[in-house]
């Protein structure tokens, strides 16, 4: 599948200017899943009390003690408590197991995914103990899991997301506390270098480890600001020790803020190899270029690629957003794999059922009554069953649509984002400033609600709120105007409509891949027009929208 397809995993990939490539020296654009809550489960997506969950003090400037059952370690007491020491100790070999095994890597292989991210907690390989006791377990199991991407072809990107003693300050890095300790202790400090030179001398002659992601989202709550040069010299430091032992794989390197800022990259981080890439975090972006404009622009100063090694939204958003992201050369891994699934049936990719009694447990966490050992043990053995693979719901759907292939509705404003995919001359912009710089006409959809001054000093819950413009924007295209659309793994027999509306009457020219494909007249109020047009059945289709007379309004593309 062009610059996406699992036929380009071979060999180590590494920088190359801007671009990710492979052994092989071809461009590869990583697509993938982090596997979050395997090795390091957060509360808040595998079943925890919801009435105990942080609310709008999460990113308040103080000390935000853990909660009961919000990361590995308080869930690790709650099992103690509940089923005995024994059965806690021999219950997370079980669950690493059972949570990502074969089933699993095969599965995202057979969705056409050429990457995972492998979130890693240090208790798993180094136990939290005096002196240094590695868990050699923990290693055979992470071994296993490598093995499994090279038998499917997906690259492996380690990512130590609970460092000893923590580094972002909150639950998602497993800390004590929720202060960053690896930046205030000594001894957490060199536990983490040394998991990292354990690691590259275990994986120095790997390939399919596709990178190392040195530390997740470090430094990401405003009051530990002060930690933030630390986090630059950790960096210096641990790239430093794994060069005098691997020279080969690629670092992806993590700003401070939750993996947002690009306030460290004032230095090439790897001077012997230059084999690194900005690793960025973005949920829920407007699905436009200009959201990847600072680290492009970073990217470009040390001329390294950039990765979007996190985040995700709605699978239309991600269809618009990750297609701009690809013409830059950059990939995304979507968090996270396997979650909880709270309502019957309902999973963002691979969900699992919470075991009957599990409202007990929740009820023993926020304060209710302790179920007995022998229950106990009964609802944490049904939940060790319910995380396999084949025991979980599998929403395919979800990241088919992601990467833009049929059967699809992608909304016409999400057009490409290439020099020759677009034309515009409009001066006036839209009602969502959406898309500003490409001056193409967006008009509002009959019907919807249009944005409203709002009064944020009252507290009005009539405040109007976000409006999708993937929703509630048309692209209107007049003569001489065009707009392309590309679309991945297209099926034999896939049929394109087009819902469309014209003031008076339009016309518009259909091509696919430079060949016309034919024309539609579109006359009056939004509906949808069956135009006839089948595409030929292929990896990648461009399809393009030209208007040849009068003005059409085109808000979807139903590829079906």
């Amino acid at each position: 599948m062009g610059k996406f397809g699992r036929s380009l995993v071979k060999g180590f990939l590494h920088s190359e200017g801007t671009k990710i490539v492979n052994g092989n020296g071809e461009e590869i654009i990583l697509q993938g899943w982090g596997c979050g809550n395997w090795t390091n489960p957060e509360g808040f997506m595998i079943g925890a009390p919801t009435d105990i969950q942080l609310k709008g003090d999460i990113f308040a400037p103080k000390l935000i003690p853990p909660r009961r059952f919000d990361r590995r370690r308080t869930m690790d007491q709650t099992i103690r408590e509940l089923c005995g020491s024994q059965y806690a100790r021999e219950f997370w070999p079980k669950w690493y197991r059972n949570h990502l095994g074969e089933a699993d890597i095969r599965a995202m292989a057979e969705v056409g995914l050429n990457s995972v991210r492998l979130p890693i907690n240090a208790m798993t390989l180094l136990e939290e103990e005096p002196g240094i006791r590695w868990i050699e377990d923990g290693f055979q199991m992470l071994d296993q899991v490598i093995d499994w991407c090279e038998k499917y072809g997906i690259y492996a990107i380690l990512d130590l997301h609970a460092a000893p003693g923590g580094q972002s300050a909150t639950a998602c890095d497993g800390g004590l506390d929720n202060i960053p300790h690896l930046f205030i202790d000594d001894e957490s400090w060199e536990r983490a270098l040394l998991i990292w030179e354990r690691l590259a001398e275990r994986y120095k002659d790997r390939w399919i480890v596709g990178g190392y992601d040195i530390l997740n989202e470090p430094v990401s709550l405003p009051n530990h600001r002060y930690c933030v040069p630390k986090l630059a010299k950790f960096y210096d430091e641990a790239i430093a020790r794994i060069r005098k032992i691997d020279k080969v794989h690629m670092f992806t390197l993590e700003g401070s803020c939750f993996s947002r800022s690009n306030e460290i990259f004032d230095h090439d981080f790897d001077p012997e190899c230059h084999n690194w890439c900005i690793h960025v975090h973005i949920y829920g972006p407007s699905p436009e270029r200009k959201v990847l404009y600072p680290y492009l622009l970073k990217g470009m100063e040390w001329n390294v690629p950039v990765w979007i090694g996190e985040g995700g939204a709605d699978p239309v958003n991600n269809a618009v957003f990750y297609q701009i992201a690809s013409e830059y050369g950059i990939g995304f891994c979507l968090w996270c794999w396997k979650t909880a699934m709270e309502k019957p049936g309902e999973a963002r990719s691979v969900g699992y059922y919470l075991p009957k009694g599990w409202e007990t447990v929740r009820r023993y966490c926020a304060g209710g009554p302790k179920p007995s050992y022998e229950r106990s043990v009964e609802i944490f053995d049904e939940l060790l069953e319910n995380i396999r693979y084949e025991n979980c719901i599998h929403n395919k759907d979800f990241i088919r649509q992601t990467r833009r292939i049929p059967p699809l509705n992608l909304p016409a404003v999400g057009y490409d984002n290439g020099t020759d995919s677009f034309s515009g001359s409009w001066q006036y912009g839209n009602l969502l400033d959406y898309r500003l710089e490409d001056h193409t006409k967006l008009t509002w959809t009959p019907g919807m609600e249009e944005p409203r001054p709002g009064f944020d000093m009252y507290e009005d819950e009539n405040i109007q709120g976000p409006i999708d413009p993937l929703k509630a924007l048309m692209l209107e295209l007049g003569a001489g105007d065009f707009a392309e659309y590309t679309i991945h793994e297209v099926p034999a027999g896939c049929r394109l409509a087009l819902e469309a509306m014209a003031a008076g009457a339009g016309m518009l020219e259909i091509t696919v891949d430079g060949n016309t494909a034919g024309q539609l007249e579109v006359e009056g109020a939004l509906r949808r027009y069956e135009i006839g047009i089948v595409l030929p059945e292929g990896e990648c289709r461009r399809i393009r929208l030209a208007g040849r007379g009068g003005s059409v309004q085109v808000k979807t593309l139903v590829l079906e």
